[in-house]
This record gives structure tokens, sequence and C-alpha cells, in this order.
């Protein structure tokens, strides 16, 4: 069963039903968890029927001791291996759009910074921009900064990235950042921010 640790994913829903999506479409959600922002994610793009259509989700899970939050320390969430089994073979079994990277997300940017392969008629071709990006991973703001770094330029015209728990990160400096490379804010909640590029 799909579940969500967080809230407010309706204001992904509806920013995603305002995009343009083309034939080909790639979205991501760095923290998969419990499953319910890559559902979502996957749900609203479905609706405009792209094409060729990719959604990456990454997670080590493991149990792993990191720091979450600025100023915590490391603790271990729970995000354990039966949570891994449980949640990503239910997507694959929904979702054929659907693909899983059990790793962290720095390495994942170490290693995939190309794009992701798609097999259009027969033919694996390299497509390595975004239109959706959900940071619901760790939150510190070093983390989400890293994030952004790595994603910013590899971000489709008018596309979404959206950082949950937005109120307990710096968000002046990812602010400014965001706003350098002309992104501005679509919408926020109490615990959601939607920021889309403006080119």
């Amino acid at each position: 069963m799909i579940k969500g640790d967080s809230s407010e994913y309706n204001l992904i829903t509806d920013q995603i039903q305002k995009l343009q999506i083309g034939d080909v479409c790639l979205t991501c959600e760095i923290g998969l968890r419990e499953g319910l922002g890559t559902k979502t994610i996957i749900d609203a793009v479905r609706k405009q029927e792209p094409k060729f259509y990719k959604h990456i989700a990454i997670d080590p899970y493991g149990d792993l001791s990191y720091e979450h939050y600025d100023g915590e320390g490391n603790v271990v969430a729970g995000y354990t291996e039966e949570m891994k089994q449980r949640t990503v073979s239910h997507l694959y079994k929904v979702y054929p759009e659907f693909t899983f990277f059990h790793m962290t997300d720095d390495y994942f940017f170490d290693t995939m910074s190309q794009g992701h392969q798609f097999c259009i008629e027969n033919t694996l071709m390299l497509y390595g921009l975004y239109k959706v990006v959900h940071l619901d991973g760790p939150h510190t703001t070093k983390a989400v900064i890293d994030e952004l770094s790595f994603f910013i330029p590899r971000i489709d015209s008018k596309g979404l990235i959206i950082i949950d728990d937005y109120p307990d990160i710096q968000m002046g400096i990812v602010d400014m950042l965001l706003k350098t490379y002309n992104f501005n804010v679509a919408t926020k909640g109490d615990n959601k921010i939607v920021y889309q590029k403006e080119i």
C-alpha cells in the first residue's frame, strides 16, 4: 500500500496539471519512502499522455544514520529494507514508467549526470531534462543546495522543482539560488513550496 509521510500532495498535482508536457517526459523524486510523492507525480503526468515517460525515484533505505534536518545530528528514521521491498514492488507492478535507483542522492549525481535511457522506436536514446523534480530526501540546507546544483541546469523549459519541509531549511539562500537561475515561486503551502523555471 502506498502511503505518504508528508502533506500537501495536492500542490504537486495542481502544478503538474498546468504544465504543457511534450512527447518525452522525465520526472524524479529524491526520497521515495512509502511512495505517495512518486504516485502523485506519475498520476498527474499520465493525464497528459506523453508518448515516452519515465519517472526516477532515488532512495538508499537501509535504516541509514544521517542528518535529516539542520542541527539535528545523525538519526535513524526507520526507512527499512522491508519498506523498500513493499513500496518498490507495488510501484513496479502498477506503473511501467517507474524506475528505482537504490542509492544515495550524491551517488546518483556522480553516476547519472548524462541523463536517463529511453527506448524509442527500438533505439536507446539518452535524455536528461527533467520536467518535475520533488526533493523529499535529506532536509538539511546543504543537501538541498547540493540537489539544486545538480538539477537546476537539467530542468526542462517551464519545469518544476518541489521542495518538501521547506520551513526547516535556510530558505533565504535556497530562494536566492533558484531566482538567480530564473526560477520563481509558483505556489507554496505550509510544508511544500513549488518553483517553476520561467524560461
